[in-house]
């Protein structure tokens, strides 16, 4: 038996950790961490159908319909017939999305700076690479790979 600590349970109690700073601030918008990253990842990519957002937050299509449906119902986002396939749907914002994403985005900030001053920029720097590569080379990894 390993003495290693769990990767996915130190990760996972991070993680926990970090949304309930970041869903304190980013909800004072009025948004969770979860709308915030679909939000965010709007702003980098333009109209995008939902099954690129899911691919590009790394998150399953129902998650990702749970944190969108409420900003389709608030009127933040808007679903549009995609350009590519007219039976696609791509997600848009709407002015008022635009309007409560630059409100979360300042609050983002402040707590962004806080934890990477906490942390100290250049081990945030190093932590941030890491984890990117993890991410990137676990979604390829199968479970009989992983066993």
């Amino acid at each position: 038996m390993t003495t290693t600590p769990c990767v996915c349970t130190t990760v996972r109690k991070a993680g926990r950790a970090l949304t309930r700073l970041y869903d304190a601030a980013i909800g004072r918008a009025e948004l969770t961490t979860a709308q915030f990253a679909v939000l965010r990842e709007l702003e980098r990519s333009g109209p995008v159908t939902m099954s690129r957002v899911a691919e590009a937050l790394i998150m399953d299509r129902t998650s990702l319909y749970r944190a969108v449906a409420p900003l389709l119902k608030k009127g933040l986002l808007k679903s549009v017939a995609s350009e590519e396939d007219v039976r696609a749907k791509c997600l848009t914002f709407t002015p008022a999305g635009r309007a409560r994403m630059a409100r979360a985005a300042k609050e983002w900030e402040l707590v962004q700076e806080s934890v990477v001053a906490h942390v100290g920029p250049r081990r945030w720097q190093e932590l941030s690479a890491v984890l990117l590569e993890l991410a990137e080379q676990t979604t390829t990894l199968t479970l009989k790979e992983a066993t």
